[in-house]
């Protein structure tokens, strides 16, 4: 089979909806299937649109429903193939993009959609009634990393790590607001953020807040190979995110290294974490100093639960799993289609 993946955001910072489009690529190309990775904002936009003309896919998987979308439904309707879209996030929780005339042509003409669990299903088929019968819930999959045994952990400071591009829906400046009454009353607290920019005048609010916060530092963007060290040195994974549009890449992975997570609690953190089981989810700033202080306290109960949080993402959330079912998905569509 023959798949055109179409990836909005293939330059510049690190985003989760590369992560998993490079992620989904990789496992059905695995799996024996041929992938064409169209890259959305490269300059080899064009020429790949072009191969495909001459060399039509079996069908195209559009990643956001706006920033893929439009392009996804014009190429197939061109080329007269069946095409399906992955709602990734913003696409549903920003009104701009998720009410513009473009995404909902995207969404009504689609054979069919997914998503990554079922709290966002909730919420889409809330948002677009009319897309519930072609909705699906593909959990997402989770790759780990290899890491050195001289990562290092030293025991005079608590780390924690917040991976974040940064604009505003990652809440970096939420985070550290709402933790500076902490890190004052405990010196031994250091927040990491790693993430490059990609909205200069919020990173620009990150940079003051940083310099005047000297137990803040700001890593920039770090590539996703190496990622797998810093969550090996960090004692716990910090998520502020305004709203994830699924399962979020760096939370998966750090719960699949066996680190505790301490997440925002919005759907798509919902349904990933159990607090209390599998990590923990915090309402408002109070609550974020609260469960940060008596985790600090407790190293016994951060690794039981990342270790009960390990077993569980390794087993419910494998990219092999993941690429299976997309495959059952395409084998459906273009039987239908034929």
């Amino acid at each position: 089979m023959r798949i055109a993946l179409f990836c909005p955001f293939t330059q510049g910072p690190t985003r989760g909806n590369i992560t998993s489009v490079q992620r989904i690529a990789r496992h059905l190309q695995l799996s024996g299937n041929q992938i064409d990775l169209v890259p959305l904002d490269s300059p080899d936009r064009s020429r790949c649109l072009q191969q495909l003309l001459v060399s039509p896919p079996d069908l195209l998987h559009g990643f956001h429903a706006f920033h893929a979308g439009p392009v996804t439904r014009s190429m197939a309707q061109t080329l007269g193939v069946p095409y399906l879209i992955t709602l990734t996030g913003s696409d549903l929780f920003d009104p701009a993009l998720r009410d513009h005339p473009e995404t909902l042509l995207a969404l009504n003409d689609a054979t069919t959609l997914t998503c990554f669990d079922h709290l966002v299903a909730e919420l889409a088929t809330q948002t677009f009634p009319r897309i519930a019968d072609k909705l699906v819930v593909i959990p997402q999959g989770v790759e780990t990393f290899e890491i050195p045994d001289t990562a290092e952990r030293p025991a005079d400071s608590f780390r924690i790590l917040l991976p974040a591009a940064l604009r505003p829906v990652k809440g970096v400046d939420y985070a550290i607001t709402h933790l500076a009454p902490l890190a004052a009353e405990r010196p031994e607290l250091r927040l990491w953020i790693a993430g490059g920019s990609l909205d200069n005048t919020y990173a620009d609010v990150i940079e003051r807040q940083a310099a005047e916060q000297p137990w803040v530092t700001l890593l920039g963007e770090i590539p996703h190979q190496e990622m797998g060290t810093l969550y090996a040195a960090a004692d716990l994974m910090l998520n502020s995110s305004q709203f994830e549009g699924g399962m979020a890449n760096a939370l998966l992975e750090a719960m699949a290294m066996a680190k505790p997570v301490l997440a925002r609690d919005v759907p798509g953190n919902r349904s990933l974490i159990q607090h209390g089981r599998t990590g923990w989810l915090y309402r408002d700033g109070s609550d974020l100093r609260n469960q940060t202080r008596q985790l600090m306290d407790d190293p016994a109960l951060r690794d039981s639960v990342a270790h009960q949080a390990q077993q569980h993402v390794l087993t419910q959330y494998s990219p092999q799993q993941e690429a299976g079912l997309l495959l059952q998905l395409y084998r459906s569509l273009l039987s239908a289609h034929t």
